[in-house]
Formats: C-alpha cells, structure tokens, sequence
C-alpha cells in the first residue's frame, strides 16, 4: 500500500491543473522570450490535450524513506517503475524493480524484481519470490479498473484544484512551460485525503481510520509541459506524511521523478497466453 497508494496520488498531476493569468517568467535570461501564454491558458490547452489522450507511457524514479519509532533504522526503499497505459478501456503493463535496506534487522537487504498487467483479462501479478503469476480476485480488478478512470476528468480537477491557484509558480524555458506548487497546511491535506479516498476500494472505504490516520506533512509539485503538444512531459514530486498503523506511527518521505512519452502511439495491451494458462487464482 505505501508503494501503490502514493504513486496514485501523484499520478493525480497528470489530469490535475487549476486556471490564473499569471504570466511565465525566464528561467534564466537565455531564454527567448517569445509570445508568452498566461497560466490560465496553459492550463486550458493542457486540459484540452488530456481529453484526447489514448495512451502514454511513463519511467519513474523513487525514493522512500520510512521511519518507525521502535524501528532501529529507517527503512530505504528505490524503486524504477517502466509503466505502459491505455485508455477505453483501461489496460496497465507495469515493470518494477524495487531495493529495500535498512529497517528490522531482518530486512538488511532485498532486490525484487516485479511484473503485472491489468486488463480485460483481470489483474495479474508475478510474485518476486517465487516467480509465479498470481491472478486476483475479479471484484478487484473491476475496482482497479474504474478507478484511473474515475480521477481522468479534467474538469472535476480542475473544480478541485482552483482554491490552490496562488500557491502555483509559473516559469519557462525555450520548450516547457514549469508549474511549481509548495503546499502544506489543512486545507491541502483534506485535499489528499479527499483523492485518496476515491482512490480505495469499497471495502477499505467502510474503514474511517485509513483515511483519519493519514497527515500529509510536506507536498511539492514539479511540472513540466511541451509547448508545442501541451501534453506533461514531467513530473517530480516530495512528500512527507504520517500516518498511524495499530496504534504506531509510521513517517514516510518520498521523491519521484516521472517522464511521460509515446503519447497516443501504444497498442493495445494484453495479458499474454503463458500468463493466461499459468496464473494461480488468489481468493
């Protein structure tokens, strides 16, 4: 859940832009200063250039850092994440390498290297231990599935994002538009939790604790989008939250960097055959 719920809420970015007529500054003076959009149309024509994606692509870089207090040493956690989407429908092909340091002292090291697809043949997983393809539970995959889906509407974004326009930083330079956001306080963690809780299946809905132990401390954004396309090329992220796990605290510190490419040109994805016939049923 650290791993999968956090990328979510930063993958929210990608739909998620608010509207002002601030007016983008050089980054440095060796930036030609052409015709100069205002951050309300920048946001606009990104926005316009969400609703006719079909498919893209992403490689992430993460770094996590999580702290217990009856834990020796931080636990440290780097993952890259290669990730093929497609929309209508919905289709995930995922590969993820991940190394785990620190932690009980019976974690001192672990490399895992994982596999999963999420398509209309269901929701497959390649345990890295045994190597075996696992197949969950059909009501999962349905819930999963919906639920990128759910957070691709720019306008509902854009709804939610407009109370935090003047915390937005707007720059340039020869080929990106750079949108910076610092935020911190109540009103943007009652933000999160809201996304979160669209992000969490019906079943962990009916528990009030999951999003009631949950504080976001620290959030930066970093966006970069293409000129020409308006589409996120992209997309760095810092956050620190606590959030309480019977009756422990647990503090989690996280960086991704994310670059999206191949906008609108993948294929269809499927579930291959050998996955199909050797997945073992998870109930």
């Amino acid at each position: 859940m650290k791993k999968f719920a956090i990328s979510l809420l930063s993958f929210l970015l990608l739909f998620s832009l608010a509207a002002c007529s601030q007016k983008a500054d050089p980054v440095d003076s060796k930036t030609k200063e052409k015709e100069s959009l205002t951050l309300e149309e920048v946001f606009t024509k990104t926005t316009a250039a969400s609703k006719s994606l079909k498919s893209v692509h992403s490689d992430m870089e993460l770094k996590q850092t999580m702290s217990v207090p009856d834990q020796q040493s931080p636990m440290d956690i780097q993952s890259t994440i290669s990730v093929d989407m497609v929309l209508n429908p919905m289709a995930i092909h995922q590969n993820m390498k991940m190394n785990v340091t620190g932690g009980d002292d019976s974690i001192e090291h672990q490399a895992m290297n994982t596999e999963a697809y999420l398509a209309k043949e269901g929701f497959f997983f390649k345990d890295p231990t045994s190597k075996q393809w696992m197949q969950m539970p059909g009501e999962l995959s349905k819930q999963v599935l919906q639920m990128p889906q759910q957070q691709a509407n720019p306008a509902e974004q854009l709804k939610q994002l407009q109370q935090f326009v003047d915390d937005f930083s707007f720059k340039q330079n020869d080929t990106q538009y750079i949108l910076k956001l610092k935020a911190s306080g109540e009103k943007f963690n009652q933000f999160l939790k809201g996304n979160t809780e669209k992000l969490l299946p019906d079943a962990l809905k009916q528990n009030a604790d999951v999003l009631q132990n949950i504080k976001f401390k620290n959030v930066d954004y970093e966006i970069f989008i293409d000129k020409k396309t308006f589409n996120i090329a992209v997309l760095n992220t810092n956050q620190e939250m606590e959030m309480a796990i019977q009756g422990q605290k647990l503090n989690l510190k996280q960086e991704m960097k994310s670059t999206y490419s191949n906008y609108n040109k993948l294929g269809e994805i499927k579930v291959p055959q050998e996955v199909l016939d050797n997945a073992k049923k998870v109930q």
